[in-house]
């Protein structure tokens, strides 16, 4: 209404930080997506952690910073990447960071009501279920007597609606929320770059000396401070833009003087000085102006969010009041009687959110009662039947002399069960005198045809039964859904198809017996689960919420298996009523055929005895093979854990062995150096020979004078011991240069077991082979040229210098071989340590990851 809301802020118009438009996902969508969040408590993901980047942890694991190339690659990107990134004004930077934070405080008030509008929702869900009809229409509901009023359902279904509605705008706002604060993060995100980007290495750059209104420029002056894009390029002054000029005003430029005030002018610095003053000035009234445009923004936004917030707040409290009621209703609707002093819901002054947590506390402990009641209700309904069964029991068995059934009003169930038990022993006892007695014949055939007519009914009621539950199997199976607890009864293992015999009649009566016995254990185990969610109802909230859904799953699976049972004890109420009747009814057998009848039982007694056999047996090997599964399951998890173990011990040898190599090439240079050596004295000796016995024209004179000689002879045994002497080098040259080929090629199959890690160092490895190569051959050389230089014949000499100087050279070059070859040795030595400890690390690894790949062997 001021102007402000259609004010440009710095060239930004409000539409300019909005999302473009684009096709938004709908509401049901969303509340999906933001479902699991909602769960998490909007955690948000956890931020990266590299323990190996201790300056910096927050970064990726694959970063090292350590590493210069990477660090450099990584640096160049970004600065090429942020070279054409916009380069905003303090004011605009300010303007957007407040901007971002009202963003985020209206993100976080919104989904603090998209929580509390997810728990409403599932409350009024559960409220909706309350009312909904049951699909099976072999026994009557729970709540069956609540379904006459429809309009409480009609209310209970649209308030569900309503709050799913409302959860889909809440989420659609959050989404908008989450997209429009995206645009304003990204732009400060790119001035920062920008800035970076700008400032990277600008001051290392030399900028020519040259003076502004006569003041020479130093390299600190703000003058001569480079402002290029490019901290790479050098800054052509011609092409230099004063930035500072964009945000003066229009008219500011013919506002300057024409004639600049002189170098030695007495005003000159007091000028300079108002000039800074009214250029701050300027600045900070530009700094206001903004600041209270955004304010004014701001007061806006937030009143309009204070207002939609309080009137979110209003309605849900009415609704949650409103559910309550409804929920009250229901709870006095169960026993009036009894729960008539409920206590009604919280109020209290709505609109100011106090009341919402009341609310959801009265909604928990009210749909705990709720639960409660149902299970009291079922058992009332289980005994109810119960009685009914004892009395048309009493009725039929009206001269077994046993007593009348408890009362249904006074007794309780454990009472109702124990007068069926009694009941059906006497029956027990009545079938077995019926079928001893011999003097009873004509008793005893009719109690036969009765029987008779009683195990088909019993065997037809069964087979019916197992085809219904065939039936629902393969509809589920049909759908794709799993196999249903309630298809997966005791009665499976019945053969429907037995002829009739005193024993499996008998069985059948025991069976009932034991189902009998069973409904007993289910009241224990249901009486167990009301205590237990009685004392849950005294918990603490937040373990309210924990263990709610929990027992309310055991409380399903409980109805269930009472609906079960429910359903079994009607079943055996009417095959037995109908069982009894027709004994009234139809009392003729056949004694003629018991004795085969019998003996048909036996044979499938033993048949099934067998069956159960097989069947036990198979259930034990399948346990067993679960157990081996298990067992498997860990031995990998074991082999695993020491996979990673070795992984890491096999990187640490790695890197030492990295460390060796370089040693190895430290080495290297030494043997290059000792080679240069090796040359010089080489060229020494010969120098030396040379200078000591001639030239070789000389030599060769003297030889041929000499042959004639007496001193031939002498001459030929140093020869002879010099060729020794030359043949035991030889040896032992060869044996250090077969000893240096295994060990090369040892080092090759080292090598070549390492990760991809060594895989760079080839081409040195390479270079290092060639160069090692080239000094074996240049030592060769110089063997041979010392070789020739020993075999020539010295001249004469009468205090035989010139074998004492072959003696002292051979001796000095096999001190020399002998240091090389224990050095050698010991390198070796080292060496085929590491290799042992690398193979056994390699072996321990492959017995860990079977019959796989190696974790050491080259990737492709």
């Amino acid at each position: 209404m001021n102007g402000v809301g259609t004010r440009q802020v710095y060239g930004y118009e409000p539409e300019d930080y909005a999302p473009l438009p684009a096709i938004e996902p709908s509401g049901r969508h969303m509340v999906e997506g933001y479902r699991q969040e909602v769960m998490d408590g909007f955690q948000g993901d956890k931020p990266l952690y590299n323990p190996l980047n201790p300056e910096r942890p927050q970064s990726s694991a694959l970063v090292d910073l350590k590493d210069s190339v990477q660090v450099h690659l990584l640096t160049e990107t970004a600065l090429a990447d942020s070279k054409e990134f916009e380069i905003l004004s303090q004011e605009e930077i300010d303007h957007l960071k407040k901007q971002c934070v009202s963003l985020q405080q209206r993100i976080e008030q919104t989904r603090a009501n998209l929580a509390i509008q997810s728990k409403y929702r599932d409350a009024a869900h559960s409220m909706a279920k309350l009312y909904s009809p049951r699909q099976s229409t072999n026994r009557h509901s729970l709540l069956g007597h609540l379904h006459s009023g429809s309009q409480d359902a009609k209310e209970a279904e649209a308030e569900s609606q309503a709050c799913e509605r409302r959860c889909e705008e809440l989420a659609s706002e959050l989404f908008r929320l989450e997209k429009r604060i995206m645009e304003p993060q990204r732009k400060i995100l790119q001035h920062t770059a920008g800035i970076l980007q700008l400032t990277h290495k600008a001051s290392r750059k030399p900028v020519p000396p040259h003076q502004m209104n006569g003041i020479p420029g130093s390299p600190e002056s703000l003058y001569t401070y480079s402002n290029g894009r490019n901290s790479m390029e050098p800054v052509i002054e011609d092409m230099q833009i004063d930035d500072r000029s964009l945000y003066f005003p229009i008219d500011q430029d013919r506002q300057r003087n024409a004639i600049e005030i002189p170098v030695k002018s007495p005003i000159r610095k007091e000028t300079k000085e108002l000039r800074e003053e009214a250029d701050r000035l300027r600045d900070e009234i530009g700094q206001l102006r903004a600041s209270n445009d955004s304010a004014n923004l701001e007061l806006e936004a937030l009143q309009r969010e204070s207002s939609s917030q309080l009137r979110v707040i209003t309605e849900t409290e009415k609704r949650m009041a409103g559910l309550n009621q409804q929920l009250r209703d229901v709870i006095v609707k169960f026993n009036p009687a009894q729960n008539q002093g409920y206590a009604n819901p919280p109020s209290g002054r709505s609109g100011s959110g106090e009341l919402l947590s009341s609310h959801l506390r009265y909604l928990d402990e009210g749909l705990a009662a709720v639960q409660g009641f149902q299970a009291q209700a079922s058992f009332g309904n289980a005994s109810d039947r119960l009685a009914n069964i004892n009395l048309d029991l009493r009725n039929i068995l009206r001269n077994a002399n046993l007593p009348s059934p408890p009362d249904a009003s006074q007794a309780d169930m454990d009472q109702q069960l124990d007068w069926l038990q009694n009941s059906l022993r006497a029956i027990d006892y009545e079938v077995s005198n019926a079928s001893s007695s011999a003097s009873q014949k004509q008793d005893m055939d009719q109690v036969e045809n009765v029987l008779t007519g009683l195990w088909e009914v019993i065997q037809s009621g069964f087979a019916s039964i197992q085809k219904e539950k065939e039936d629902r199997r393969e509809k589920r199976m049909q759908m794709g859904l799993p196999a249903d607890d309630d298809d997966m009864s005791g009665d499976e293992s019945v053969d429907t198809d037995g002829p009739y015999s005193i024993q499996a009649f008998s069985t059948k009566v025991r069976w009932l017996y034991t189902q009998t016995t069973k409904l007993k254990e289910q009241k224990s185990v249901l009486k167990r689960q009301i205590k237990q969610q009685r004392e849950l109802n005294n918990k603490s909230d937040a373990e309210k919420d924990r263990e709610l859904q929990q027992k309310a799953d055991e409380l399903v699976e409980t109805q269930a298996l009472l609906a079960k049972a429910e359903m079994d004890a009607v079943n055996a109420q009417e095959k037995l009523a109908d069982a009894l009747n027709n004994l009234e009814s139809t009392r003729e057998a056949s004694s003629a055929s018991e004795a085969k009848a019998l003996q048909q039982a036996e044979e499938q007694l033993k048949e099934r005895n067998a069956k159960i056999a097989t069947l036990e047996k198979t259930s034990k090997d399948l346990q067993a093979q679960l157990a081996g599964v298990e067992s498997d399951v860990a031995s990998l998890t074991t082999q695993l854990d020491e996979v990673s173990e070795a992984k890491k011990s096999a990187e640490a040898e790695a890197e030492k062995l990295s460390t060796e190599a370089k040693a190895k090439d430290a080495e290297l240079e030494d043997l290059n150096v000792q080679l240069v050596a090796l040359k010089t004295e080489a060229t020494i000796a010969r120098a030396e020979l040379e200078g000591a016995y001639g030239s070789r024209a000389q030599r060769a004179a003297d030889v041929a004078a000499l042959a004639k000689s007496s001193q031939n002879q002498e001459l030929q045994g140093q020869v002879d011991k010099l060729r020794t002497e030359l043949a035991s080098t030889l040896k032992e040259f060869e044996s250090l240069t077969k000893d240096t080929i295994s060990a090369e090629r040892e080092k090759l199959e080292l090598e070549g077991k390492l990760d991809d890690a060594l895989a760079a160092r080839s081409s040195i490895e390479s270079e290092a082979r060639e160069v090692r190569e080239k000094l074996e051959a240049e030592v060769a050389r110089l063997k041979e040229e010392l070789d020739g230089e020993k075999l020539k014949v010295p001249p004469p000499s009468p205090t035989g210098s010139s074998r004492a100087g072959a003696t002292m050279l051979s001796e000095q070059f096999r001190a020399t071989m002998k240091e090389e070859r224990k050095k050698f040795q010991e390198e070796l030595r080292t060496e085929q340590m590491a290799r042992r400890k690398l193979e056994d690390e390699i072996r321990a690894l492959k017995r860990a990851a079977g019959p796989g790949k190696s974790p050491l062997s080259p990737r492709s």
